[in-house]
C-alpha cells in the first residue's frame, strides 16, 4: 500500500510540474507574440499558428480523429467561435498594450466563469462570486488606468479585456459540450475552426510579409506547436493524475510568468500601483477556484 501511495504521489508531482511547465509556457507566449506582430499582422499570425497547430495535433493523434461525428464538428465550431474572440481580440490588443497587462486581464476570464453561469441559470451570484468580482475590478482599474487618468481603459486593454470575456465564455461552454466528445477530436475542430477564419480575414484586411523573420518563425512554432498542440496533449494525458482544481490553481501562474517574461525580454516595468493591481487580480483568480462548487473545469489554452 505504502509503495502505490508512493507511486500515485509521484505520479501526481509530475503531473502538476508537467502543468507549471504548460503555464510557463503560456505565460511567456504573450511576449513573444507581442514581438511577432513588429513584423506580421495579427489575423495572419494567428492563422498561421492555428492551422500548424491542427496539423501537428492530427499527425499525432489521427486516431482521435476516426471518431469525428457531425454533432462533434458542430460542438466544435461553437466552441471555436468563442475562442476566435478570445485570441484575436488578446492578439490585436497586444499591438497597443504590454505583455505583462494582458496576462493578467486575460487572467480575468476565471473570475468571469461563475458570473456567467449565475447569469445563464438566472441566479443572483453567491458572496464570494461578489468579493472576486469587487477584487477583480480594483485590481484591472489599479493595473491599467496609467497614472492620474480617469477616463477609463486603454484600448489595448479595454481589447484584452473583451477577449477575457471570450475566454470565460469558452470555458463555460467547453464544460457543457466537452464531455460529449472526444476531447483531441473536439479541441481540433476548434483549433482548425479559428486557424481557417483568421487566414481568411488575414488574406483579406493584411499585407503578407515580404519574408517570414527567424523572429517570426520562433513565434508561430513555439506558439502552435509548443503552447498549443503539445500543451493540449499533455493535459489531456495527466490530467487523471492530478484534479481539475489543483490544475486549475497552477495555471493561474500564467499571468505571472507573462509579467516576468515582459520584464525579462520585453523590458516591461509596472509600477508599484501596477503590481499591487497585478496582485489583486491574482488573489482573485486562486480564491475564484478555490471558491467554486461543482465545477470540474480547467482553463485551457489551446
Amino acid at each position: 500500500m505504502g509503495l502505490v501511495f508512493m507511486l500515485n504521489l509521484n505520479k501526481r508531482m509530475q503531473a502538476d510540474l508537467s502543468m507549471l511547465v504548460v503555464a510557463f509556457i503560456w505565460g511567456i507566449t504573450f511576449v513573444v507574440v507581442k514581438s511577432a506582430l513588429n513584423d506580421i499582422g495579427p489575423y495572419l499570425f494567428l492563422g498561421i499558428r492555428f492551422i500548424i497547430a491542427f496539423l501537428v495535433l492530427f499527425l499525432l493523434s489521427f486516431q482521435h480523429m476516426k471518431q469525428l461525428k457531425f454533432s462533434t464538428i458542430s460542438s466544435g465550431c461553437l466552441l471555436g467561435l468563442f475562442l476566435f474572440i478570445g485570441y484575436t481580440f488578446q492578439t490585436v490588443g497586444l499591438k497597443y498594450t504590454t505583455s505583462s497587462k494582458a496576462g493578467f486581464i486575460t487572467g480575468l476570464s476565471v473570475v468571469l466563469v461563475p458570473v456567467i453561469y449565475s447569469l445563464i441559470n438566472r441566479k443572483l451570484p453567491n458572496i464570494h462570486i461578489i468579493y472576486t468580482v469587487m477584487l477583480a475590478t480594483i485590481g484591472l482599474y489599479l493595473l491599467s488606468i496609467p497614472g492620474n487618468n480617469l477616463e477609463g481603459l486603454g484600448y489595448g486593454d479595454f481589447l484584452v479585456l473583451i477577449c477575457a470575456f471570450g475566454f470565460a465564455f469558452h470555458i463555460v461552454f467547453v464544460d457543457r459540450y466537452s464531455h460529449k466528445h472526444n476531447p483531441v477530436a473536439i479541441t481540433s475542430i476548434q483549433i482548425l475552426f479559428v486557424g481557417v477564419f483568421c487566414l481568411v480575414i488575414g488574406l483579406i484586411t493584411e499585407t503578407w510579409p515580404p519574408q517570414f523573420t527567424l523572429n517570426v518563425i520562433n513565434s508561430i512554432v513555439i506558439t502552435s506547436v509548443f503552447a498549443t498542440s503539445l500543451a493540449f496533449l499533455l493535459m489531456n494525458a495527466l490530467q487523471k493524475y492530478s484534479t481539475p482544481t489543483r490544475f486549475a490553481v497552477i495555471l493561474t501562474t500564467e499571468p505571472v510568468f507573462a509579467a516576468l517574461g515582459g520584464y525579462l525580454w520585453g523590458n516591461e516595468f509596472l509600477s508599484p500601483k501596477s503590481l499591487f493591481g497585478a496582485g489583486l487580480i491574482f488573489l482573485s483568480m486562486v480564491v475564484s477556484i478555490l471558491t467554486r462548487r461543482n465545477r470540474n473545469v480547467v482553463k485551457t489554452n489551446v
